[in-house]
């Protein structure tokens, strides 16, 4: 049996109500069981209706519990998805992607304030954190600045009001992973993967600007999430392109892409000027991954996951959530042998 765990964004719903954590019968196509998820720690009165706070974010098994990360917090639920507690700190804002590291740690991107996060999830404690733009050797590749706050502060609601996309210190940082030893990131803003241990760039590639998800074979190869151009990259650590899977022809809402962007100026021009609401959400929005031998598993909008053999680049099956564009996968977890 092959369990899947995945969390969705419910854009324009209200805060309480904006999203889900699934579980998920991978081969019967059985929701086993699904719960809203919104803020457990804070009272959040989000103006931004695009997403923002809203909804579930990355996922993690740990100890056999999963732990989804919330806009500023780490949901804990056990398998049936009974909620067990919380884990929130000071300095998590905006949380995206999570990565179980080993024994009780994890590690989570908090996003709006550029920075990767190592928790001890028995104590809730911080052990370790990685702030990239105020290394030097990031600072020379993108004019970088250290972003300006105290650390020591709650920084989880004042970063709501700010508009961190213009600021210098940005690195819209959504993912973090380990590879022999090293922490690795994401930098959805450049398109770049980058060695936080080393300090190095791994991977520059602006065509994935507003990439999401990093995942890294024990070979080196690295997979990524092609959001915006609706395709999975494949790079080696000399950060060449090995492979792209196109993701546009294993799906029913993509044939609506060509279109959105067809007219994506003009509405953009409407949408500044009050004179039609904003749009949800891009169809085929692409977020959310896992990998399981040579099945890769991602997730789009119109909330439905893709289960593609990666090494042929052929599809293997696919599920669709709803046809709603304005529900979306966010995190997405791959469990084999589940009871």
């Amino acid at each position: 049996m092959t369990t899947l765990f995945f969390s969705t964004v419910f854009r324009y719903a209200p805060n309480d109500q904006a999203g889900e954590l699934v579980k998920f019968d991978w081969e019967k196509k059985e929701i086993l069981k699904r719960v809203t998820v919104g803020p457990k720690t804070l009272r959040i009165d989000d103006p931004n209706p695009r997403g923002n706070s809203r909804g579930g974010r990355g996922i993690a098994l740990v100890d056999n519990n999963v732990i989804m990360a919330g806009f500023c917090e780490l949901q804990v639920y056990d398998q049936d998805l009974n909620h067990l507690s919380n884990i929130t700190h000071n300095l998590m804002a905006g949380l995206h992607e999570v990565f179980h590291d080993s024994g009780k740690t994890i590690w989570v991107t908090s996003t709006n304030l550029g920075c990767a996060l190592q928790f001890d999830t028995e104590t809730g404690n911080l052990i370790n954190q990685h702030w990239p733009q105020e290394m030097p050797e990031f600072q020379n590749c993108w004019d970088l600045v250290p972003l300006k706050i105290n650390k020591n502060e709650d920084n989880r609601l004042q970063s709501l009001s700010k508009n961190f996309g213009k600021d210098a210190s940005h690195l819209h940082f959504n993912a973090i992973t380990v590879w022999k030893g090293q922490e690795i990131g994401l930098f959805n803003r450049f398109g770049a993967v980058v060695n936080l241990s080393t300090r190095r760039v791994v991977v520059e590639d602006p065509s994935i600007k507003g990439a999401h998800n990093l995942m890294i074979l024990d070979d080196g190869t690295i997979f990524v999430n092609d959001t915006r151009n609706q395709g999975v990259n494949l790079y080696n650590m000399d950060g060449r392109l090995v492979k792209r899977i196109d993701l546009l022809p294993f799906h029913p809402a993509g044939r609506k892409v060509k279109q959105y962007k067809r007219f994506a100026p003009i509405r953009g021009f409407l949408e500044n000027r009050g004179l039609i609401q904003q749009s949800a959400v891009m169809p085929f929005f692409v977020r959310g991954m896992d990998l399981r031998d040579n099945l890769l598993f991602v997730g789009i909008s119109p909330a439905a996951i893709l289960c593609i053999n990666w090494q042929s680049g052929k599809l293997a099956d696919v599920y669709n959530y709803t046809d709603d564009t304005r529900i979306a996968v966010h995190g997405l977890k791959v469990i084999e042998n589940q009871n």
